[in-house]
């Protein structure tokens, strides 16, 4: 099998696991916003914060150093005892000052979180080079299926709790879904890859934190655009308020997650199997299939988020319409980015990566920051817009000066889809205002909407990204062919 259709298959397991998880994710916290209030919820998304900043600032990508290098099991081992350590460390300090830490973000219940939020961080710090290996080997299938069992698992131990403990059960919902996928990830893969006790190099090890310093930085940077926003909503609004903000915008990063993401994770490991001279065409070929499968996901999502959230969330959570209407449609800029990062990383360039990601750090928190101080919560999420075009344009830009990628193909791949969903969410937008004098049931209106502008952006891909269609439908008859 073919490097691509590999790379496909995986994509396709990755997609096809990550979306059943996920409409059971997404069902479980519906109900959960029946148990958690929003100021609840802001506590608890504030205690994650605190654990994925720590996290992110003893990350060095070891993970990726393992693949870009295709290690031996000896270097593996030290990758593994590295990386576990530094998250101890890490899991350590935030616990001992979640006092201060809680009142420096204003979210001062949130200490009561951090415990169980910490051990199950460092389960999943545990499972991760073993997960690498899986990754390294193109076994994508093995890994979108653990993946999804633990968020399944996650679901089922939130819902179930969440009666009792209210906000606890998220914590207790994470703890049960990094245990599940630890015991299947070290399971799945021999210890001998892994887990083969040898003394350190400290050559290799020299190299190790070399290569993934930038990619810290960058993670750091990464986390700041991610997270660091639900910090100034905080501020700015209240507990409250940030509580829909996070729930609005984990809901509207759904077509980047389970999608994009899924789609992501396959890149660098089958762009570091090919010959240097076959990676621009497969790059420019994977942001134009990327881009025709989660645009229509974001933008249609921000068409019918006022419709949602009046269908399926109570007066409580009222404040999320408009807030995920934005928040969908300016999230699609960010995997746009993804295959161009893939590339810098296997061409082993992560500095590149690092001046974009500041370049986007800056720009999103400061828009965020400004345009919600003048026109309010729904403004501020313009801001996470302006931080993802401004990081896309510059790594696309950066990566086309080093590299032989056509930066021209590059957009204009991407854009294609972009185009089509515009006549899909103005078809949405004016159904939703033809109906308004009806009262139709929101659930209905709901059903019509998506309805309509699945058609809409069907009939806008062969008009202007037929293109990418092609690309698409050759792919799959592609693999169709090679299965026979």
């Amino acid at each position: 099998m073919s490097i691509e259709r590999a790379a496909a298959r995986g994509v396709v397991w990755n997609i096809a696991t990550g979306l059943g998880a996920r409409v059971v994710s997404l069902v479980g916290t519906l109900v959960l916003t029946r148990f958690i209030a929003p100021a609840e919820y802001g506590e608890v998304s504030a205690a994650v914060i605190c654990i994925q900043t720590a996290t992110v600032l003893t990350f060095f990508a070891f993970g990726q150093y393992i693949i870009a290098n295709k290690s031996k099991p000896d270097v593996v081992f030290q990758a593994s005892v590295l990386h576990f350590g530094l998250g101890v460390v890490a899991m350590a300090v935030v616990y001992f000052f979640r006092g201060p830490l809680g009142v420096l973000v204003e979210a001062p219940e949130m200490g009561r979180y951090v415990g169980g939020l910490a051990i199950a961080q460092l389960l999943d710090r545990a499972r991760s080079m073993p997960e690498r290996v899986l990754v390294r080997e193109l076994r994508f299938r093995d890994v979108a299926i653990i993946n999804s069992m633990g968020e399944l698992t996650f679901t089922t131990v939130a819902l179930a709790t969440a009666w009792r403990f209210g906000g606890y059960a998220i914590v207790i919902g994470g703890l049960f879904r990094s245990t599940l996928t630890f015991l299947l990830f070290v399971r799945k893969v021999p210890r001998s890859e892994w887990l083969s006790f040898s003394r350190f190099d400290w050559k290799e090890v020299w190299g190790m934190f070399a290569y993934g310093t930038p990619l810290l930085f960058v993670s750091l940077c990464d986390r700041a655009s991610q997270s660091w926003d639900n910090v100034l909503m905080l501020r700015m609004f209240g507990a409250s308020l940030m509580g829909c903000y996070a729930l609005s915008y984990s809901r509207a990063e759904t077509p980047v997650t389970y999608v994009a993401e899924r789609m992501g994770d396959v890149l660098m490991p089958a762009f570091a199997k090919m010959e240097p001279e076959e990676r621009p065409v497969a790059v420019v070929r994977a942001a134009a299939l990327m881009s025709l499968v989660v645009a229509p996901l974001g933008v249609g999502l921000g068409a019918v988020a006022p419709t949602l959230v009046h269908a399926f969330f109570d007066k409580r959570w009222a404040e999320m319409g408009s807030i995920l209407a934005v928040l969908s449609c300016m999230t699609i800029f960010q995997p746009a980015s993804w295959p161009s990062v893939a590339y810098l990383q296997t061409e082993k360039k992560p500095r590149l990566i690092l001046v974009a990601s500041i370049a986007r750090t800056i720009s999103l928190l400061s828009g965020v920051a400004l345009l919600g101080r003048l026109g309010g919560p729904t403004w501020a999420c313009v801001g996470v817009g302006i931080g993802f075009t401004v990081y896309t344009v510059s790594i696309v830009g950066l990566t086309a000066m080093v590299t032989p990628l056509p930066i021209g193909r590059y957009f204009i791949a991407v854009m294609r889809p972009l185009l089509a969903c515009g006549p899909m969410f103005f078809a949405v937008f004016a159904l939703r205002r033809f109906f308004a004098p009806m009262n139709l049931p929101a659930g209905i209106l709901l059903c019509i909407e998506v309805v309509i502008g699945a058609v809409v952006y069907l009939v806008g891909t062969f008009v202007f990204a037929r293109a990418n269609v092609k690309e698409l439908i050759g792919l799959v008859r592609g693999r169709r062919s090679a299965a026979a």
